[in-house]
């Protein structure tokens, strides 16, 4: 029998963790976790020394006053449109779930589904309006409105409940944990209102989308394979860049970095515990990947945020048994599934979760599974038949083998980019259990700065936590199916993000259970540090890119993507802005030395690296100049615009300019005879000129001297580099 209180009622039952003793004893714990941990954080700050003079330039609060009234308006106006667009999804979203029967533990939980449940909706909505042509701002607005007036009558009619509370009862090092977090989400925020120059955006998650906005259509994009990709999360993007443009967009993704991290907090509350949610939450947003993800608009923040919603609701179809949870995993499945193809290792975790709870009746299993399926399959399988229709491979451009080449591709370039994405060669055991050291250590490409954390502390969770409950055990093999599923496939710590808020629950989880409070209190005071030094180098990536001048008014945003950034090479930026203001509406113009394409607002026709150049195809397949300006004129080309330096990158790099002598010749006739020079921007670095940027118009017969062809130039400093090699 319960003790007796006061008043003579039974006491509730202390919870199983406040009863539970430590499986190991305190010195095996103590030993462990300052033995491995400091042989990580050795090697590791080693590695990356944290050196707090380089950020004092950062905190010179002068710098950022004097402009930036003039600027603060347009910023706020555009938060407001961001939360509008959210709103209009969440009420696009909520309506249909409380239908379905499903309820929330309170409106932050009700909120992170629904959004992501509008999500879901809008992608697919404006997936059909794109193949019907309907592509319009004023058809997106109507989309739009109608989900805002949707979820405010929602609202009116059942006001969500409240929920579990907020930091009441966190101790000093929660409160700074919070605090941290605040900074960490403000800090992705500037992030996202700076203009955008991440180079996978330009060429492709952005870039595409704002090829439909222009054709007004899902259309097929030659020369650029990335646009035969699952593309849910560019249905979102079509929607914001067709009634908000690039700044709206950028809003939408990092809108998903906020709601995941919304997502941790719930689960928290939900599953461990309110501290272990906040906890969670500061681990994943200050990750340094994952702030350079929330501030460039791609795949990984909306990945990342569909996975942790299906391991939301697949945890919760196993601890309340209703089916229809695991129904609505298969959504957020087929959701992430059709954000990238590596969505498929969220499916296989949420499979794996589902199959630990219904162990003990596999024959109701199999048809939850096929429900399940069913609902994956609704948001991932048009796109594989889309890219059927346009390629006759519906994986493109993976599994090139098994299908036919596309014509507008380049296999031996899809080859690299495969390569590029996996960046690991033949996978030995050796290599397999190495790599998180390697990658910890930043020895693997693209995984400067990654967050020691995970190496340091999870291997030895076991010896400090109390046995697992069933939502602990779920949360460790959803996190380990996915780690598993990566590690098999890449080393890009980036493809990694989705699996980083199970990660960041788990210690959180480890180090607010009872016993050993004395190493759970110095673990989480690392912990903290280790995520501040993660948030501090990001703040510093951040004005050493110089995202923060536009935003506080000391350059315009054209003066800033006309010039070359760190991670932005050699823009073409200003002759973009020359082609939207000065040429006519109908023109096209015909990109050559680029691949970067977001910022068109007319009709273009560009290649990537791993495609084939267009006009050295053109080339090839006309007998002499007249012939290939009349091919030109034929695919409708009026105009064409050369990026110099970065067409010398890219002949350099990826082979852009495969010209042999007769077509290199036959562009050269072409160009003597039918180019007239309309418009160049020289960039200048300390008194020379680093690149040229130029605008030429198609003429049946050019009038005068033809102008230089830097086309020539490329090839012939291509071919030096490759006999330089």
């Amino acid at each position: 029998m319960g003790k007796k209180n006061r008043k003579g009622r039974a006491a509730a039952p202390a919870p199983p963790e406040a009863k539970a003793r430590p499986r190991f004893p305190w010195w095996l714990a103590w030993g462990a976790f300052l033995l491995w941990p400091f042989w990580v954080f050795k090697h590791y700050y080693g590695r990356f020394p944290f050196y707090p003079e380089a950020l004092s330039p950062l905190f010179s609060l002068s710098q950022y006053a004097g402009s930036l009234h003039k600027v603060l308006p347009g910023q706020l106006l555009l938060l407001a449109g961001a939360a509008l667009f959210l709103f209009a999804c969440y009420g696009l979203g909520r309506p249909p779930l409380r239908r379905l029967g499903f309820s929330f533990q309170g409106a932050l939980e009700e909120a992170v589904f629904s959004v992501g449940a509008g999500f879901g909706l809008l992608s697919a909505l404006m997936l059909g309006l794109g193949l019907a042509g309907a592509v319009y701002p004023a058809v997106v607005a109507a989309l739009l409105a109608a989900g805002l007036l949707a979820g405010a009558a929602d609202l009116y009619l059942a006001p969500p409940a409240a929920g579990p509370g907020g930091p009441s009862g966190f101790g000093f090092l929660d409160k700074a944990a919070l605090a941290a977090l605040v900074l960490a989400l403000l800090l992705g925020l500037l992030g996202a209102l700076a203009p955008e120059i991440f180079y996978d955006a330009l060429i492709y998650h952005l870039a595409v989308p704002n090829f439909y906005a222009i054709e007004h259509k899902i259309t097929l994009f030659p020369f650029n394979a990335f646009s035969n990709l699952p593309m849910t999360h560019g249905m979102l993007y079509l929607a914001a860049l067709s009634v908000g443009g690039v700044p709206l967009a950028k809003l939408v993704n990092y809108s998903a970095f906020l709601l995941t991290a919304g997502a941790c907090w719930a689960f928290g509350a939900r599953f461990l515990s309110r501290r272990a949610g906040l906890w969670g939450a500061l681990v994943f947003c200050t990750v340094f990947h994952s702030m350079l993800s929330a501030w460039s608009a791609g795949t990984e923040m909306l990945l990342a945020y569909f996975t942790v919603l299906a391991m939301f609701a697949v945890i919760l179809r196993g601890g309340t048994g209703e089916r229809k949870w695991f129904v609505l995993a298969g959504v957020f499945c087929g959701l992430a599934m059709g954000v990238k193809y590596t969505g498929l290792f969220t499916t296989i975790a949420a499979g794996a979760v589902f199959l630990y709870y219904a162990r003990s009746d596999l024959r109701g299993a199999a048809r939850e599974l096929a429900w399940f399926s069913l609902a994956a399959s609704f948001f991932i399988v048009p796109w594989l038949v889309k890219n059927w229709l346009h390629t006759a491979n519906p994986f493109y451009p993976m599994l090139n083998g098994l299908f036919p080449p596309n014509e507008g591709s380049d296999p031996e370039k899809l080859k690299l980019f495969v390569g590029e994405s996996r960046q690991m060669g033949a996978l030995t055991p050796k290599d397999w259990f190495l790599a998180p050291w390697r990658v910890t250590m930043g020895e693997v490409g693209n995984s400067e700065l990654f967050s020691p954390l995970f190496l340091a502390f999870l291997p030895l969770l076991f010896l400090i936590t109390p046995p697992l409950t069933a939502a602990n055990g779920a949360l460790w093999l959803f996190f380990l199916v996915l780690w598993l599923s990566w590690s098999v496939s890449s080393t890009m710590v980036r493809f990694l993000i989705p699996a980083y808020p199970a990660a960041g629950l788990l210690l959180g989880w480890a180090f607010q259970s009872r016993g050993h409070e004395g190493l759970k209190l110095l673990s989480r005071t690392v912990v903290l540090c280790v995520c501040l030094t993660g948030l501090l180098w990001s703040a510093h990536t951040f004005y050493a890119q110089g995202r923060w001048l536009p935003l506080a008014g000391k350059t315009t945003v054209d003066d800033y993507l006309s010039r070359t950034q760190p991670g932005y090479p050699y823009s073409h930026y200003a002759g973009i802005k020359y082609v939207n203001e000065n040429l006519p509406e109908d023109s096209r113009v015909l990109v050559i030395g680029d691949g970067r394409t977001l910022y068109f607002k007319r009709r273009f026709l560009a290649g990537t690296a791993f495609d084939k150049t267009p006009v050295v195809e053109f080339a090839r397949a006309s007998a002499g100049g007249r012939a290939l300006y009349e091919r030109l004129k034929k695919e409708g080309v009026t105009h064409l615009l050369v990026n110099t330096a970065e067409g010398m990158r890219l002949a350099r790099e990826y082979g852009m300019f495969g010209f042999d002598d007769r077509s290199l010749a036959v562009f050269g006739e072409f160009w003597d005879s039918h180019v007239r020079e309309l418009y160049a921007y020289d960039e200048e670095s300390e008194g020379r000129i680093m690149n040229r940027v130029a605008v030429y118009e198609l003429a049946q017969a050019a009038a005068g001297p033809p102008p230089r062809n830097p086309v020539a130039g490329i090839v012939a400093f291509a071919k030096g580099a490759g006999n330089a090699r």
